[in-house]
């Protein structure tokens, strides 16, 4: 079992290079794809005495969001110790700080790496917080697709486009439809962004989210802009809408 945690680990690594490349992933997918979620505070950190180029991040875990139901304590979270093999490394040494970390599990141990979602609790929005812990896990049945570049759409119903990676910005996690958006189901066949901006989670996405923003529509997934510049990107390719998406019931 444990040479599938190496593949794993060594499947984020880059073709070109020996080093890790991580490819940005929304909130949601974070949560929807990780069988581990958790609130926890790092420490300390030790060597792991079964494997000798890895290591054991030492935390106590102040809420388990998601995790099989025998699990009801998480201690260590495993990791290498090579760079080269996304090994992760804590950087604050403040203990009482809380993080929100996202994790695989194998052997009944999670496991951690370079390209995993481990962010400090207070750094997130507040829709991302409702998210986590409230609205995302009822949605997992909806998946997101990203967009890098266009033309770029959707491949079902079932599919929500994640446009905040044509901004470049480095921190897509902070962007608009990560910070405040869930791909949340409308019906059967039907999945659309939901704003986590207000505890109702009104379906219906105001046109005027902020100032100046627009409502486009890009193969049957509408989005906001309230970046000029990305909206001048985008005009090109996307045709704007003019109305906003069909309103619905409360999530």
């Amino acid at each position: 079992m444990f040479s599938v945690v190496v593949l794993t680990i060594l499947g984020c690594l880059s073709k070109e290079a020996w080093t890790c490349s991580c490819g940005p992933r929304h909130p949601q997918s974070v949560y929807c794809d990780s069988p581990v979620v958790i609130r926890a505070k790092f420490i300390g950190q030790k060597d792991y005495p079964e494997r000798e180029q890895w290591m054991l991040h030492e935390i106590k875990a102040t809420k388990i969001i998601k995790a099989p139901k025998e699990m009801d304590d998480i201690r260590f979270l495993y990791t290498s110790k090579i760079e080269s093999m996304c090994g992760y490394h804590h950087s604050s040494n403040n203990k009482s700080e809380e993080f929100l970390v996202a994790g695989t599990m194998v052997d009944n141990k999670v496991y951690i790496n370079s390209c995993s979602f481990v962010v400090p609790w207070a750094t997130l929005t507040m829709g991302q917080k409702r998210g986590f812990l409230q609205v995302y896990a009822k949605h997992c049945g909806c998946k997101i697709k990203n967009c890098f570049e266009l033309p770029c759409q959707v491949d079902s119903g079932l599919q929500c486009l994640w446009t905040d990676p044509l901004s470049r910005k480095k921190s897509l996690y902070a962007s608009h439809q990560a910070a405040t958006w869930a791909c949340v189901i409308k019906s059967k066949d039907l999945c659309i962004w939901n704003s986590l901006k207000s505890r109702t989670y009104a379906t219906t996405i105001p046109p005027t989210a902020q100032p100046n923003s627009k409502t486009y529509a890009v193969t049957g997934t509408r989005f906001t802009t309230p970046d000029p510049c990305q909206e001048i990107a985008l005009s090109h390719d996307i045709s704007e809408a003019h109305q906003p998406h069909p309103g619905g019931k409360s999530v």
